[in-house]
């Protein structure tokens, strides 16, 4: 009965929330047990692993399924794909190894294995196959080890070697459930990398106005931002859950004519218009919990979330279209149009942020998902046309 709830995409969904707060419920004990300096110490290592994993990961956790789909686990473009991943996150993890061992924190090493599975990890392969339990199961192993170990760190040394074991644990089911032929040629297949610049820009337009607010106004500001964005953030997460598991599933349809390309956009319409009105009453109840939950400072930043907010439901709105535009349309375009916006985003907060302060910052933020909503909406309106339609991938962009 669990095996079949898990298999299903709602079922998935779900385990990788679980997933994900286990490991926060091992960083929670982390902070209980070694204080904020030391729990201080280790965010700060893991942050960089993390940032340094999604190099790594070379786009796979947006365009790994939809390969699968289209080309197969065996076909070259997939194993390229992994090989690829392994050489850049090795290489990555080595360099932050050197930096940790010269900049005199050895005890925080065994966090760049957070490097090796973030660009090592294989769950993306088992997703594009509807293998949804082994897709889900390593990241829950790693949430599970992260916590039975936090509770017995009693140092900085022992804490880092909690996460790491964590992260060995998951990356090594995670290779066990999806094994792939390596090869010599793979050194000769191209593989492109907009999504990893798509997916570096989404970490530009999520944290550059924190960093910016610390800089240009005050850190009493940027900590008051940085935690009512906790509560869209945590919304989008599940978001973005939902899409990456519906890209692989429309990709399917679609190729095997199951389901029509117009009857996918016209789908897509009514489910933007739904995911936007739920994020409505997800919205009003977070700003009612910015006090009960952050405490009394943190009021002044409930005129930043409701901007927030709204800028999540264009967000929201958006997502089923980017789930056919990724399952069909150019890498590169996206890549592009992610990295103006972006661009833009910074520019715009280095005019606002003095002025409005994180009230500007969140409007940034609004204006920016409203310019990405408009590429991936205008996109879908011209590709439902017959003559426009995309039936297959376009694999290189």
């Amino acid at each position: 009965m669990l095996r079949r709830v898990v298999s299903s995409p709602g079922g998935w969904v779900v385990s990788r929330v679980l997933a994900q707060a286990l490991e926060f419920g091992g960083w929670v004990l982390l902070a209980r047990r070694l204080g904020t300096g030391g729990v201080g110490v280790l965010a700060v290592a893991s942050i960089v692993a993390r940032m340094l994993g999604l190099v790594g990961d070379w786009g796979a956790a947006f365009r790994g399924p939809r390969d699968v789909v289209m080309a197969g686990r065996d076909s070259d473009l997939v194993r390229a794909l992994v090989w690829r991943r392994q050489v850049v996150s090795s290489a990555l993890a080595t360099a932050m190894a050197l930096a940790v061992v010269v900049g005199g924190e050895p005890a925080v090493l065994p966090i760049v294995l957070t490097v090796v599975a973030r660009g090592g990890g294989r769950d993306w392969i088992a997703l594009g196959e509807s293998r949804r339990v082994a897709a889900a199961l390593p990241l829950l192993i790693q949430g599970a080890v992260i916590v039975a170990a936090a509770s017995f760190a009693s140092s900085i040394a022992a804490g880092a070697l909690a996460i790491g074991a964590g992260q060995l644990a998951g990356l090594a089911a995670s290779v066990r459930l999806n094994p792939v032929r390596s090869g010599r040629t793979l050194r000769r297949v191209a593989v492109d990398s907009w999504y990893l610049v798509a997916g570096l820009a989404d970490q530009v337009l999520v944290s550059s106005d924190t960093v910016l607010i610390v800089i240009i106004q005050t850190s009493v500001e940027a900590g008051v931002y940085n935690s009512v964005y906790r509560f869209p953030l945590a919304w989008l997460t599940i978001v973005g859950l939902c899409t990456a598991a519906a890209v692989p599933m429309v990709a399917d349809a679609v190729a095997s004519r199951r389901l029509a390309p117009g009857v996918a956009h016209r789908r897509a319409d009514l489910t933007a218009l739904l995911g936007a009105l739920v994020t409505i009453p997800v919205g009003a109840v977070s700003l009612l919990l910015v006090v009960p939950v952050f405490g009394a400072d943190f009021g002044s930043g409930r005129g930043a979330l409701l901007v927030l907010f709204i800028a999540a439901g264009v967000t929201t709105a958006s997502a089923p279209y980017r789930v056919l535009y990724t399952a069909f349309a150019s890498d590169r375009r996206v890549a592009i149009a992610t990295s103006g916006a972006a661009g833009l985003n910074v520019l715009a907060n280095l005019a606002v942020i003095g002025r409005w302060g994180i009230e500007g910052a969140a409007t940034t933020t609004l204006l920016s998902q409203i310019a990405m909503f408009a590429f991936f909406a205008v996109w879908s309106r011209r590709a439902r046309h017959p003559r426009r339609a995309v039936p297959s991938l376009a694999i290189s962009g």
